[in-house]
């Protein structure tokens, strides 16, 4: 029996659960309250063409993300890319690209490069061990390689990610985070040849094939029972009634809209933070380094990182400029979020003519953009907490960053927690999943 269905939020998430049930044969209605898909993933129009807002990439592993873009037709547009890792310590930049440039990683003695490759070692070995959700991160790697590594390498980058909250962050999401990322020496990345604004521009083409309503600019401001079916409430005072319910907002988000249907308070009362993100986006005559990306630790600047992503995507994105980023993980409430997009962007000029000397006059274009809820601020013992996806089993479904764990946010990791939703989904609903290959007659 088709349903008709809502999905709330129009990022990875929700094109991908929406896609996913409109192959089910569902009405299906996406809700977005911006005025663009692609949540995260978005671009922004530069010379005729799109550039990403955030820096982004693809990696082998990626299955579920992967599987999606073979589905939609983009297969074909895959690149991929051997890329290198540095790290700026005290403005001189560290190649951090395998085990002889870890050897030769001077900040450590040669004591702590030994002890810090046996750490890389074991997260690749055992990663996932749910062990590990009962350990800090920085008792971990204390542990692991000592105190004077954690204080020069990995307590900024905690604090870059995590910031003040960093003490309580799981020893488990940084060993699965090392695990996924560094099985390569160097990495390999993708990328889509257009960008990601050709997989949001295929999924809303698939999503418009099945039969799926897209709508913009509607924000849900709660979800509410109505009768055998559920209701939803927008901004503007409208209503909706549907069948079924699936959202992919924040957690923070998703129990403000639902604080009127008595869910279990072990989702209704789950306390997840999240950290936002700052980004600048420069466009370069020349290349800064060789790297893609490149934490910046004890060197003057604002910025944590930075992230050079025409040495990943085509130069022809950009008119053959460097792309580059800086970026911040900071609080929405915290004060760099707080600034205005010229002193945002005044700042990381500043950080270019500081780490990259005689950088800034190179500079063709420039914006600014900022994200509220990007990294879940994960706490001890989480795998216990973790939302199940069903919510009300047959009305009312979660799919969002909150579910990730121990996994990385990532694009694919939202859409394995929407694969990881649709069997109790269908069978809560009475439909076959996976639906059967249609047949010609």
């Amino acid at each position: 029996m088709a349903l008709k269905v809502a999905v709330i939020g129009g990022g990875i998430s929700g094109l991908a659960a929406a896609y996913r049930l409109g192959g089910l044969r569902h009405h299906v209605t996406l809700l977005e309250g911006e005025d663009f898909l692609g949540g995260l993933g978005t671009t922004f129009p530069w010379r005729g063409g799109h550039l990403e807002r955030f820096y982004h990439c693809i990696l082998p592993g990626d299955h579920a993300l992967l599987r999606l873009i073979h589905e939609l037709g983009l297969g074909g547009e895959l690149l991929w890319k051997r890329t290198g890792m540095g790290f700026m310590y005290q403005r001189r930049i560290h190649p951090l690209n395998g085990a002889l440039d870890l050897l030769r990683f001077s900040p450590l003695t040669f004591y702590e490069r030994l002890r810090m490759g046996l750490m890389g070692l074991r997260a690749r070995i055992a990663g996932l061990d749910p062990g590990l959700d009962q350990v800090t991160a920085a008792e971990w790697v204390k542990a692991q390689a000592g105190e004077r590594v954690f204080e020069i390498l990995w307590r900024p980058l905690l604090e870059a990610k995590i910031g003040d909250r960093y003490p309580g962050l799981p020893a488990l999401w940084l060993s699965s985070r090392m695990s996924r990322e560094k099985n390569t020496a160097p990495e390999v990345k993708g990328c889509l040849v257009r960008g990601y604004r050709s997989l949001i521009d295929a999924f809303e083409h698939g999503l418009r094939e099945r039969g799926a309503e897209i709508r913009l600019r509607t924000r849900v401001a709660a979800i509410e029972r109505d009768g055998e079916g559920m209701a939803l409430r927008f901004a503007d005072g409208r209503t909706g009634s549907f069948d079924l319910v699936v959202a992919t907002s924040p957690l923070p988000q998703f129990q403000r809209m639902t604080r009127s249907l008595g869910l279990d308070p072990a989702l209704a009362d789950l306390g997840l933070d999240y950290q936002g993100v700052v980004s600048a986006v420069f466009l370069m005559e020349q290349p800064l380094t060789s790297h893609y990306w490149m934490p910046v630790v004890d060197s003057g600047a604002t910025c944590q990182g930075v992230i050079e992503m025409s040495n990943l995507v085509p130069p022809g994105r950009s008119a053959g400029l460097r792309v580059v980023y800086l970026v911040n993980y900071t609080h929405r409430d915290g004060a760099l979020f707080a600034k205005s997009d010229d002193e945002l962007l005044a700042l990381y000029r500043s950080d270019l003519a500081r780490l990259f000397p005689g950088a800034g006059g190179r500079v063709v274009d420039q914006f600014v953009f900022r994200a509220p809820f990007v990294e879940p601020i994960w706490t001890l013992n989480y795998r216990a907490l973790c939302p199940p996806t069903t919510a009300i089993p047959g009305r009312l479904y979660l799919a969002c960053t909150a579910q990730v764990y121990p996994r990385v946010n990532s694009w694919n990791s939202c859409c394995e927690v929407v694969e990881g939703m649709m069997p109790a989904l269908a069978a809560e609903t009475a439909v076959v999943w996976p639906p059967e290959p249609a047949t010609s007659a």
